[in-house]
């Protein structure tokens, strides 16, 4: 790996304007404590005597407690007494036992009725829709009413196959306001997708989108909404009902289905209920991303205000679908107070740089996207800082993927005002936050994130063993780990085996006191800052967008023709992006045409979604295996990625490795981090 710049690309500016200087102060004042710099600070939320110090006093702080109750201004205890004596982070210990909230309340908390809280652009459509917080409580009250007088409580499960909009905004508060758990998925995942993600948490009430338009096309959902609702309700009788939300692209009426009403209709139910909030524990589930965590209220205010310095007069955008963790993170920056900025459509129609036109048209200050982004930006050379108006950007956040090097010193050389922070961070849909992460306190470097995040423990283990064994201050390569708790940990995974699988996921390598991540860093001894190499394991990550291999196999398995398969990333040193390649075992008889590509991708496409479609499909003699059945993933991924790796004594059919090595040389698509050509 290269060694860090040396010299900073960003320093900070106005530090005691900063939510982190000023938490810092309120913490000395509170405690009686001289901290001064963010190393103090990240110290003080980690120590084993004073981690619960920090989240009681970030609690306080940030004003997390249900309005109105005695524990708005007191303190209130961080555990347990019995499991503040324990150091196990599985099974999670619940936070602040005696603790209640509501998250829609939190977010409707002092907001004044007239200012703006939601600017919501599509690509079909020129007008800007402005939503105060007067119209966005009031369109709340009457969801919230109608849900209630549709059955739903406390505890029942409101999902959504619905675009970035403002309609999934409300459904979302009003779901939450009743102490409801919210799921949601975007509007191009496939029939399959739908049923395998909503028959697990049986929703009482689905809202889905009529149709949506992307890249200039538009789609209409109305026979996948008739195969899966008809499916779902196969399977479970807790689906009461379907609702179907218009769209104005759309001639067509929604056809009438049973127990299936139009938005329109649904709200009939609405008696003029006045808009009140359930107060429930805080360790009350809110939302089910398919490993959900808890006490989301708590991080993602600690990341959006302390760490990345959201503020009460920001304008955030946030480019993302439903499906993404980065949905509900943005949902919680209207708990700050700021204004956001809603896109529904692709980042490239109608044109490129759609959304730095609306970027500076609503003077956004602080801008959400990705790698993948920014490098198609760099590969067009489009350049945003001479031909757009961006001097209110204050922040740039960028996640999904590694942020390379290269990216950091086009952003700053040509790219993006100068004085914007470009904040590369890293965490997990399970944890519904980061773990490394950027903060105003200190500088920026090409291909480091800044630092790691307030309150969590983070540490590097040596990889090559499962012993509590650290490398971070060798600055050598390992295993992020994490070894205290925290309170956006899942409260479990759903189903029989949920136990056992999030166990499995997080806590097999190290035991019950060290949770795992899963990806493959190194700590700069000169800087601090993290580099990010990659993941430990074989999750796939094509443009920033995150899937388990399992859900290819699901698809494959249905394929006569093929008799196994293994599916793997690349992303190779000359590689900007991931690409996911998948290895087919062919049955007798049979062989990989073309026709038969193509109806592989078009099952997989059909079942999830355009982004779960593999780069290529190859036909391979064998695939890997361990002696106990698992697949050999990581071992291929090493190989087709030209890392230099040991072969494990628990590998089967070691030499069937050896025919994956030759893919290492396929050719470069799109950027590259150098001239290199690679032919195979």
């Amino acid at each position: 790996m290269n060694a860090p710049a040396k010299t900073a690309l960003w320093s900070p500016q106005n530090l005691n304007e900063t939510n982190a200087v000023k938490f810092i102060n309120h913490v000395n004042e509170k405690s009686g404590l001289r901290l001064q710099t963010y190393e103090d600070l990240y110290k003080w939320s980690v120590g084993d005597e004073t981690i619960k110090h920090f989240w009681t006093q970030a609690y306080a702080w940030l004003e997390i407690s249900s309005s109105g109750t005695d524990d708005l201004t007191g303190e209130v205890a961080c555990f347990n007494p019995s499991d503040s004596l324990s150091n196990l982070m599985f099974p999670p210990p619940k936070f602040f036992p005696t603790a209640t909230l509501n998250i829609a309340e939190l977010i409707f908390r002092g907001r004044k009725d007239t200012d703006i809280a939601i600017y919501f652009s599509r690509e079909s459509l020129s007008d800007v829709e402005k939503v105060t917080w007067a119209s966005l409580r009031e369109r709340v009250r009457k969801l919230r009413s109608a849900l209630v007088n549709s059955g739903v409580v406390a505890g029942d499960v409101v999902a959504a196959v619905i675009s970035n909009s403002v309609d999934a905004i409300v459904i979302c508060l009003a779901a939450l306001s009743v102490g409801a758990l919210w799921s949601s998925t975007s509007c191009d995942m496939g029939v399959g997708g739908i049923v395998d993600r909503y028959s697990q948490i049986r929703p009482k009430i689905i809202f889905a989108d009529q149709g949506y338009v992307y890249a200039g096309k538009i789609i209409d959902l109305s026979d996948r909404i008739r195969q899966w609702s008809s499916e779902l309700r196969e399977r479970s009788d807790m689906l009461a009902q379907v609702v179907v939300i218009p769209n104005p692209n759309l001639n067509s009426i929604p056809s009438h289905q049973p127990n299936t009403y139009t938005l329109e209709n649904f709200l009939k139910a609405d008696r003029g209920d006045q808009l009140l909030f359930e107060i429930i524990p805080f360790s009350h589930p809110a939302f089910i991303l398919f490993s959900s965590g808890t006490g989301v209220a708590l991080k993602t205010k600690v990341d959006s205000v302390v760490q990345h310095d959201i503020r009460k007069t920001d304008i955030v955008f946030q480019y993302t679908t439903t499906s993404w963790i980065m949905w509900v993170l943005n949902l919680m920056n209207l708990s700050c107070g700021a204004a956001m900025l809603l896109y529904d459509g692709s980042p490239f129609h109608p044109r490129p740089s759609i959304l730095l036109e609306l970027a500076q048209a609503f003077k956004v200050s602080v801008f959400g996207t990705s790698p993948r982004y920014l490098s198609t930006l760099k590969g067009l050379g489009i350049t945003p800082r001479r031909d757009f108006d961006l001097s209110r950007l204050r922040i740039m956040l960028s996640t999904g993927s590694v942020l390379s090097a290269e990216l950091y010193e086009w952003f700053y050389s040509i790219g993006f005002p100068p004085l914007a922070q470009l904040i590369s961070m890293s965490g997990g849909t399970d944890i519904a936050g980061c773990f490394v992460c950027g903060t105003p306190m200190l500088p920026v470097y090409a291909g480091e994130i800044q630092c790691k995040a307030l309150g969590m423990a983070v540490d590097i283990y040596d990889s090559g063993t499962d012993e509590h064994v650290s490398v971070e201050e060798l600055g050598a390569p390992g295993e992020l780990v994490c070894a205290k708790a925290f309170p956006s940990q899942p409260l479990a995974f759903l189903g029989k085996d949920g136990y056992k699988q999030y166990k499995a996921s997080y806590f097999e390598r190290y035991g019950p006191s060290v949770w795992c991540q899963g990806d493959f860093v190194q700590r700069s001894p000169a800087t601090g800052g993290i580099f990010m190499l990659g993941r430990s394991d074989g999750v796939l990550n094509p443009s920033g967008v995150r899937f388990g291999s399992a859900e290819i196999y699901a698809v494959i398995e249905t394929i006569p023709e093929v008799l196994d398969s293994i599916c793997v990333g690349q992303k190779r040193e000359v590689d900007i992006n991931e690409r996911v390649l998948l290895f087919v075992k062919i049955r007798p008889g049979a062989s990989l045409t073309s026709h038969l590509k193509s109806h592989i991708n078009s099952a997989i496409r059909d079942r999830y979604s355009p982004r779960h479609v593999p780069a290529y499909i190859f036909e391979v003699d064998d695939i890997p295996y361990t002696a106990n059945g698992k697949k050999c993933e990581i071992n291929v991924k090493h190989a087709i990625n030209g890392n230099k790796f040991a072969v494990a004594g628990s590998v089967a059919n070691p030499a069937a490795l050896k025919a994956y090595e030759k893919y290492r040389d396929l050719p470069v698509e799109g950027p590259r981090k150098s001239n290199i050509v690679s032919k195979i």
